[in-house]
């Protein structure tokens, strides 16, 4: 009996004294947090004050009580369910998670296939050449099996209170870390808990990149996402680790939603000769003074509620015809691209067409029409990096400046005294999007989309049956394959079931629906037999009936009145491209990879510093010089970082690397010479593709 009661006793005896120690261990902790919060704000006050203005007098959304656990961890428990964030361990829970991400973990990757280059461009030429030479080494040198301690970007979701972070650093270093929190009560629990502030000055002393992307809504924190990855560089995430650091309902809907959006981030970057050729196009359709419209011009009211039918050459408008037969006099009819061939067929005129392609396969499709005077009285709407001969073809043509490319910001930097012209955005990357676009820029309120199918139902019916796609059936099925690409994805239909689609159509589809999302008072009926678009209404074209006729010839002679020519010339542009100062860009470029590398890491912050003077070459009226040379330096850093970030061994791939980059060299020293002529670059080449539309 006693040996028991002393046994109690002992135990008793032992589990006051844990008691003890937990309160004192709980007094220190009270005590330690809001020390360490003070010296926290401090350091983001210092080196990202946004973050210490929204923390400076926070009052949590959800309730919650710090507590340590026996080893004296700080942890943090919610009041109305008493759910703590961490089991009875933080720290080892938070350094096994490290660990094990590290161990079993590799980086993401992007590939980009060999691509046919008929019209000779020397960016495909190169990326080509790099491509060619990452899938040699690939065959013959050992891969990274995990991660490696060095990676040029990371991708966290979940601060929860922040340990695995300082464990993370303490085995990597990160050139840049997006680190997402969707609770901002967590990351303000984290400011108490977790040492930001050597954190931080560690990143300032190793110039290392963090973006800490907090807030409640999903598409915010995605929107953030893409911007600070815009800024700092696409090709960041094609070699991104990425982890979380804890698990809920809301992490996971998280990261579902930028595995979504991951692939826009590197679609529509735009390349070197193409931004030259867009530039060359914009100074000639000015030269030739084709009419451009009038900045924030608008149609009047009394025209704004017209049925607009936008017609597209999904497979789907083949059973529209009727539809568009009955009520051509009762709408006004958009044709967007090779939809035209289709209209021209069964004798329908579009009023408008528009085209988004620069390159002078548009020209040649619309004069293999063989009808010039089909052509002659269409209102021709395109931005102003179509092809210049586009215009010639029609009596009457309006242009607008397409947002993020070079002529759109060489003009508004040097000629802001002239009448300002339109820009829009939302024009690519198919034709349809300048079909919806447009329009609504005009200030038409009532769109119904006709073939606007972002993808098809079968790969033998790719594009309207009575388009020139299916002119010559072998030449159908080649047409089919060079559209189809490698991914195929399913996505909802407009009218129930699925559809295929790929990259380029799903974007497509975004792209359409962040348009309507921003334009509320348009009312857009899907008409289409193809991907469900938000905020539209399906709508199918046997129900459509309109009863007033629309004159035509009077809602076009306002539009034409919106647009004017520009009074200038090539001779006003010549010396604004400043060759001198991109030469000196080029060369300081080619100086700085002229040197011997120590490091993985250093040639990351080479790359990230040489995207950098974009940044600041964007922020001048050099800027056009930074929209030139984006793109081409996203998809060849994407390379050369694959190759940094694929293979064992840090010195053996410094070697690696040397070939690659002896073509980057090549790259800057052609662009250099190319630069010069950026304003005689007009496309004269025959794409072999046009022989495919040909009968």
């Amino acid at each position: 009996m006693s040996v028991n009661m002393d046994a109690a006793l002992a135990k008793a005896e032992q589990e006051a004294q844990r008691l003890q120690q937990q309160a004192e261990q709980e007094a220190a902790m009270k005590v330690a947090l809001p020390l360490r919060f003070a010296q926290n704000m401090a350091a983001f006050r210092q080196y990202i004050p946004h973050i210490a203005d929204m923390y400076e007098a926070y009052q949590p959304a959800r309730p919650f009580k710090f507590f340590c656990s026996e080893n004296g961890q700080p942890n943090l428990a919610w009041l109305d369910d008493d759910v703590a964030v961490y089991g009875a361990e933080p720290y080892l829970i938070c350094e096994t998670l490290v660990q094990e991400f590290m161990e079993k973990g590799g980086l993401s990757k992007f590939s980009f296939s060999q691509e046919a280059n008929p019209l000779g461009f020397m960016h495909v030429e190169y990326l080509n050449k790099l491509n060619t030479y990452l899938d040699e080494i690939s065959i013959r040198e050992d891969m990274l099996s995990q991660v490696p301690h060095e990676v040029p970007s990371a991708l966290i979701f979940g601060v929860g209170l922040g340990y695995h972070l300082g464990y993370l650093y303490e085995r990597c270093k990160i050139g840049t870390l997006f680190l997402f929190e969707p609770d901002l009560d967590l990351f303000y629990g984290s400011l108490f808990c977790f040492d930001w502030a050597p954190l931080l000055a560690y990143l300032h002393q190793e110039n290392l990149g963090l973006h800490i992307l907090l807030g409640q809504d999903e598409e915010t924190i995605v929107k953030d996402f893409s911007s600070a990855i815009h800024s700092r560089g696409s090709f960041l995430i094609a070699n991104a680790f990425i982890m979380w650091g804890y698990q809920n309902d809301k992490i996971r809907k998280l990261i579902e939603k930028v595995q979504q959006e991951y692939y826009l981030l590197v679609m529509g970057w735009g390349f070197f000769d193409d931004n030259l050729i867009a530039l060359s196009h914009t100074i000639n359709n000015i030269e030739r003074a084709v009419p451009f419209l009038k900045k924030e011009h608008r149609i009047s009211s009394k025209y704004q509620r017209t049925p607009i039918f936008i017609v597209a050459n999904g497979p789907s408008l083949d059973n529209a015809i009727a539809t568009l037969e009955k009520n051509k006099d009762k709408a006004i009819i958009v044709s967007c691209g090779s939809a035209i061939s289709a209209l021209h067929k069964i004798g329908i005129k579009p009023d408008i067409h528009v085209e988004t392609e620069r390159t002078k396969i548009v020209y040649d499709f619309l004069v293999n029409l063989n009808d010039p005077d089909y052509l002659r009285d269409i209102l021709f709407l395109s931005t102003d990096v179509i092809h210049p001969d586009c215009a010639s073809l029609f009596n009457q043509s309006a242009l607008v400046f397409k947002l993020g490319e070079p002529g759109v910001v060489l003009y508004h930097n040097y000629f802001s005294h002239l009448t300002a012209s339109a820009a829009i955005g939302g024009v690519n990357p198919l034709v349809g999007n300048i079909g919806v676009s447009a329009p609504i820029h005009l200030g038409f309120k009532s769109l119904y989309l006709f073939g606007l199918d972002n993808g098809y139902k079968n790969k033998g019916h790719h594009h309207s049956k009575l388009s020139s796609y299916y002119n010559n059936e072998e030449s159908a099925g080649a047409l089919g394959d060079m559209m189809y690409g490698d991914s195929q994805w399913q996505r909802e239909g407009n009218f129930g079931g699925t559809i295929i689609s790929n990259a380029m159509f799903d974007t497509s589809r975004r792209v359409i629906e962040q348009v309507l999302a921003t334009n509320e008072d348009v009312r857009c009926f899907n008409c289409s037999d193809g991907a469900k678009i938000e905020k539209t209404r399906a709508l199918p074209s046997v129900e459509i009936s309109l009863s007033s006729p629309v004159d035509k010839t009077a809602l076009l002679a306002e539009i034409t009145a919106l647009c004017a020519p520009i009074p200038l010339s090539k001779q006003d542009f010549s010396s604004l491209l400043d060759v001198e100062f991109f030469n000196i860009f080029i060369d300081k470029m080619v100086a700085e990879w002229r040197q011997e590398f120590s490091s993985r890491n250093e040639l990351n912050q080479l790359m990230l510093r040489n995207f950098g003077y974009l940044a600041q070459i964007a922020a001048t009226r050099q800027q056009h010089i930074a929209q030139t040379m984006m793109g081409s330096m996203n998809y060849v850093f994407t390379l050369l970082s694959s190759i940094l970030y694929s293979f064992e061994g840090e010195e053996e791939t410094l070697e690696l690397m040397k070939p690659a980059i002896d073509l980057w060299l090549e790259f800057l020293s052609k662009a250099r010479e190319m630069y010069p002529r950026a304003l005689d670059s007009v496309d004269m080449i025959d794409s072999e593709v046009m022989a495919l539309f040909r009968k």
